[in-house]
Formats: structure tokens, sequence, C-alpha cells
């Protein structure tokens, strides 16, 4: 495919190739966000009341039934005793509830003790990651070694509360070490990493997604362009959506169509399909649409994008919409662009 010619003069075929790659319908819709998990994803034993702290003297705040599947976000030690167990779990339910629950009613591995990558709740909780829009949650050790050491029941245990570094996947004789970036990459997918957010607590492992220069670099690009209704050349924005986002992100890939780069993103396994909160620099895809063309943005994190609008019949300038704004072609999901 030849090489696009940007900054003067007309960009040539591949411009023709790329300029009905961006003719989309418009409804607004309310966002909605795929939940991200913390220390672990699991699910209550029976039915359970959710209470406003760690223990029955405590508000009620709902009641969740027996399968009801949760986020566990941290946990507290010295609750009210259940049955032995006076560990409390603070969670987030599927449907939206967020509150305290005791660890008897759970499928978590824990027992009167922290779960696997899970600290203790609380103002300064050192388990919290930071606050940022690239932050995912926490690492849920246990199966890091299931995964990387499958069928040898390894256990994951922290040697030293006070090192970050201690967990190992232990057992009889055995004491082996855990790769915690492949176990983010097992959590959330392709460009989740691992951090921690305080060397000297073992519960402050975190995920989130790895934000690189040339991610960086797009959303600046991206923001600078805002408004604009044409190219150096004087062509129109419009209908040149995968054009926008390769010039954003300074790609070395040229395709004809935003669906053909949403296709090589997914043969590579980098799509991250139904989430609708993707990180700053990622490339957010509809498609395919009538005319198999789909629609390319840049995100800027925060559910929002920058991307060429309306089509090259019906021009408009470079605008910032919500990611769930296009509903006709359908949304697809969000991928780090290649060279990231």
């Amino acid at each position: 495919m030849p090489q696009p010619r940007y900054g003067s003069g007309s960009v040539g075929r591949w411009l023709a190739l790329a300029a009905s790659a961006c003719c989309v319908a418009v409804t607004v819709i309310a966002a909605g966000a795929a939940p991200s998990f913390a220390a672990g994803t699991y699910s209550t034993t029976a039915s359970v009341n959710v209470r406003s702290g760690p223990g029955t003297g405590y508000p009620l705040v709902g009641r969740e039934p027996a399968g009801a599947q949760f986020t566990l976000q941290c946990q507290w030690q010295g609750g009210t005793s259940v049955n032995g167990n006076a560990t409390w779990d603070k969670v987030t339910f599927a449907n939206g509830v967020t509150g305290a629950i005791t660890d008897y009613y759970t499928t978590t591995p824990s027992w009167n003790s922290y779960a696997p990558g899970t600290g203790a709740c609380g103002s300064g909780n050192p388990s919290s990651p930071p606050s940022s829009s690239s932050s995912l949650g926490g690492v849920d050790m246990q199966r890091a070694c299931d995964t990387q050491y499958p069928g040898r029941g390894l256990r994951a245990v922290a040697t030293n509360a006070s090192s970050a570094y201690s967990w190992q996947c232990t057992g009889p004789g055995v004491s082996l070490g855990i790769d915690v970036t492949a176990e983010c990459r097992t959590q959330y997918g392709y460009g989740a990493i691992s951090a921690v957010s305080n060397p000297a607590s073992a519960w402050s492992w975190y995920c989130h997604w790895n934000i690189t220069p040339q991610m960086q670099a797009a959303v600046s690009w991206a923001t600078a362009h805002l408004g604009q209704w044409t190219m150096s050349d004087g062509t129109y924005w419009s209908g040149y959506c995968e054009v926008f986002a390769e010039q954003a992100e300074s790609s070395q890939r040229h395709f004809g169509s935003a669906y053909l780069d949403y296709l090589a993103e997914a043969n590579a396994g980098r799509v991250h399909p139904n989430d609708a909160n993707p990180p700053p620099g990622a490339l957010v895809f509809y498609g395919p649409g009538a005319d198999g063309n789909g629609h390319v943005a840049v995100s800027i994190g925060n559910g929002q994008v920058i991307g060429t609008y309306g089509t090259a019949r019906n021009v408009a300038p470079v605008q910032q919409y919500p990611v769930n704004r296009i509903t006709d072609p359908p949304y697809l999901g969000w991928a780090f662009p290649f060279g990231s």
C-alpha cells in the first residue's frame, strides 16, 4: 500500500482507500464501562447481608443472594466472628452494590487471614493502587501460582509482610517465584503490567495499563487538532478516521480502513472488547458498518475519544465525544496501537 504523504499536497491513493472509513450514524446512550477487577472475583455461598462496615453492628446496605458475584477490594480482620471467621470483605457486587460482608459465606480462600493479593481496608491502605485512569486493581497471586505452575497445588504465600517482593508459590519442599506482570496480563489482557504502591508492603501489588510515550503523544496530537475541519492540504477530515488515528499514533502500519486496522489488532490478540473505558492513547474501534469500513478514534481517557466526525458527504470538524455515543456501526472495543 502506498505510504501517505502528510503535510502538503494530495495524500493520494492511500487516502482514497480510507475515504469512506468513518461513515457513522450517532445516537447518545448511557456509558457503561466494563468492571475492572481488584484482588479477585468471587461469589457468595449463601444469602448475605451487605453492611456499611465490618460487623453486624453496622447499618444494613442491602442483601445479596447465594451465588452473587463480587469484586474483592480489601479485607478487615477482627470484625464480628461468624462461625469462627472474623474476616470481613469490602466488596462491589456485579449489580453495583458496594459494602462489607462476612467472609464466611464466600468463595474466597481466606479464613481469619488476607486473600492472596489483598490488603487491609482503611485510610492509608498500602494495598490500594494510586488513583489513575490507567489503574486496574490488585493481583490475584493464587491464580498466578495456579496458572504459572499448573497442577502442582502450590499456594501463594507472602513470606515477608514487609516486602512486596516476598511472594512465593509454595508447597512441600518447593518455593517458586511469581511473574506478577504475567498475572496482570492474564487478569486484564494485553497491555496490563504490574507495579507496587509500597515496596514495604506485601499487599501493595496492583495492575495498570502501560501508557507508552507513543500513546501520550497521540493524546496531545489529537487534542491539538480539536475543531479542525481540514488536513494541511485542504482535504476534509470527515471520512478519514483511519488517517487521523494513524497520524495521531505516528503509526508505521497503514490500513485501507478502520475495520482492517481492527482486524489486524484482533488477530494479534490486542483488542479489549466491550470495555467502554479505554486508557489514554488507545485506538477505539466501531464496525464494520454497512460499507464495511468501520470507524476509529483516539481515546483521551475517562470514557472520551477524539476523532473525525460526519462522513465524506456530510463534513464536520474533529470532535471529542463519549466512547458510547456511536451506535451504528456498533462499538467493537479498544486496542493498544501497534508500536506500543
